[in-house]
């Protein structure tokens, strides 16, 4: 069995298994899937930013959906309408064409600085976007927690996590991440983020799966 129908088996699984929504996010997107992308519409997308989106996501978007079910409040689909604000394409241009900076966790909290003549604090060195250029946001996992996967530059078609809202800067999303966020009692809910590496798309949604089918199980037993 390949891993599209692999993941959509799990899906229904968990779909039938959770009626009553006990998984985190789930109400939100009560394991509902948007429609699959055409080629047409991935290449008018590509096109538009001059990327190649990774194999992977492609795939899901072509066989699975446009979004919907998945980790934190659920997967974000792409905007790939013909007719977008001219500002609008012209920032988001800038930041997905360039490639994704980072290689390891990073953090660098000097650059949030507090002006404690009016108790201000200027931001917006920590919150640049050069730090999550390359990247498309696909999903919230709340408190300001953010899954990034990244389409251009080293780290392409792995997933990492934007966490400065939080100080705890940017991480790759690693197994040690996905024990934190993805099951319902973690034992520690901080994850390690210079230990691991971060996860392929295919690889952390079926972590987000697998830990969810096993919540559930556990559930109905007691």
């Amino acid at each position: 069995m390949n891993k599209v129908l692999q993941l959509q088996k799990k899906l229904t699984q968990l779909a039938i298994l959770d009626a009553t929504f006990e998984v985190f996010g789930s109400e939100s997107h009560q394991y509902q899937l948007k429609p699959c992308l055409s080629n047409k519409e991935i290449q008018v997308f590509e096109s538009r930013y001059n990327i190649t989106l990774p194999s992977e996501y492609k795939n899901f978007l072509l066989e699975i959906g446009n979004g919907g079910a998945g980790p934190g409040y659920g997967l974000s689909g792409i905007e790939y309408e013909d007719v977008i604000p001219e500002k609008l394409y012209q920032k988001k241009y800038e930041i997905i064409s360039k490639p994704f900076p980072l290689i390891k966790a990073w953090n660098n909290l000097d650059l949030i600085v507090n002006n404690n003549t009016d108790f201000v604090i200027n931001n917006d060195a920590y919150f640049d976007d050069k730090f999550i250029q390359g990247t498309l946001t696909i999903t919230n996992y709340s408190c300001g927690i953010y899954g990034m996967l990244v389409i251009t530059g080293e780290q392409s078609g792995k997933i990492w996590i934007d966490d400065r809202t939080n100080d705890n800067g940017i991480y790759p999303a690693s197994l040690s991440f996905c024990h934190a966020f993805h099951d319902a009692d973690p034992d520690d809910l901080h994850p390690n983020n210079d230990e691991e590496q971060p996860l392929s798309f295919y690889d952390w949604y079926e972590d987000w799966l697998n830990r969810s089918l096993h919540q559930i199980r556990q559930s109905s037993e007691t």
